[in-house]
């Protein structure tokens, strides 16, 4: 291929232009798309931390609400915009893990379609039960479930959703089974384990713990590998016999294909420079959320190991979402 004198002169002009125009960036508000209705976990993260994010940058930075789809739409709406660190996601496992590896339409791949920025923070599930529950801990409700198989009601937020693969990866780890009932999210799904509809569920921290708190509900075990500093009386999966049984919900900023390096890294300070503010750090902690200090290769490798974990579940139960 013959390169022309023209060409080098529009390659040596437009070079500088384009790393003036990374120098100056942001020039205007950024968007976070929040893939879920207000005022649930990723929401409740984003925004604070977005806050913190506009202290840094100097520009505002905006929380869109695009629900839809498991946190499809949303995904797509920022794997579809322009890769000029504009438009980003707060993602979380349905949209970045489940969806995916479940072979949902459309849904983008995070290390394709997806630029990873940082993790942001994450959290366990809660084992609660109905307070009348004949099972004092963990190892009790495991021989409970052994008496009567298939005879314990455990709820979750959904069919593909994290605390539904809590669920089976609980019964394959444990030896027992138990009998999934899924609801529209957890909020829907609590009045039925206060009531003592159902048994058990794994919930999220914010929903679960204030029930444990008010003494409506009991917590056998939190879903990680160390005590959560807001609960510190419930013991951990992993003291309990399960280390593998460590399930969290994550939240997770991503931009678009192809966006610069230099804005990738520009954003990912952005997060743990507000991350180290007192009022985010405190807006985390009331929801159980502990803050991440991460990047985009670290983000990249914990999605590749959130994968490798859900993958093989996904696959036993034949899990599919069209």
């Amino acid at each position: 291929m013959q390169i022309t004198r023209r060409g080098i002169l529009a390659a040596t002009l437009t070079t500088p232009l384009v790393a003036r125009a990374q120098e100056a960036w942001p020039q205007r508000p950024i968007v976070l798309v929040v893939p879920f209705a207000p005022g649930g976990p990723v929401d409740n993260v984003a925004r604070p931390v977005a806050e913190g994010m506009r202290r840094r940058l100097g520009q505002a930075v905006v929380v869109e609400n695009r629900a839809g789809a498991g946190g499809l739409v949303g995904a797509r709406v920022v794997a579809a915009a322009r890769p000029d660190g504009y438009t980003l996601l707060v993602g979380s496992p349905g949209p970045l893990v489940i969806a995916p590896a479940a072979g949902a339409a459309d849904a983008p791949d995070p290390l394709r379609a997806l630029a990873p920025v940082a993790l942001i923070a994450d959290s366990p599930q809660i084992l609660a039960v109905t307070k009348d529950l004949p099972a004092a801990d963990l190892a009790g409700f495991v021989a409970l479930a052994k008496a009567r198989p298939g005879a314990l009601n455990l709820g979750s937020a959904g069919i593909g959703t994290t605390p539904h693969l809590a669920l089976e990866l609980f019964s394959e780890l444990a030896g027992i089974r138990l009998e999934h009932v899924p609801y529209r999210g957890t909020g829907a799904a609590l009045p039925d384990l206060v009531g003592g509809k159902i048994e058990a569920l794994f919930g999220d921290v914010s929903a679960v713990l204030p029930l444990v708190e008010a003494g409506r509900v009991r917590a056998l075990a939190v879903t990680s590998d160390a005590r959560l500093p807001l609960a510190p009386a419930i013991p951990t999966t992993a003291e309990l016999g399960y280390p593998a049984l460590v399930v969290r919900n994550f939240q997770a900023l991503l931009a678009p294909a192809g966006t610069p390096q230099a804005i990738l890294e520009r954003l990912s300070e952005a997060v743990a420079e507000a991350l180290t503010d007192e009022q985010v750090r405190g807006a985390l902690a009331r929801i159980g959320a502990l803050p991440a200090r991460s990047g985009p290769a670290h983000l990249a490798q914990y999605l590749a190991a959130e994968r490798a974990t859900w993958e093989p579940v996904i696959r036993r139960i034949g899990l599919r979402l069209e």
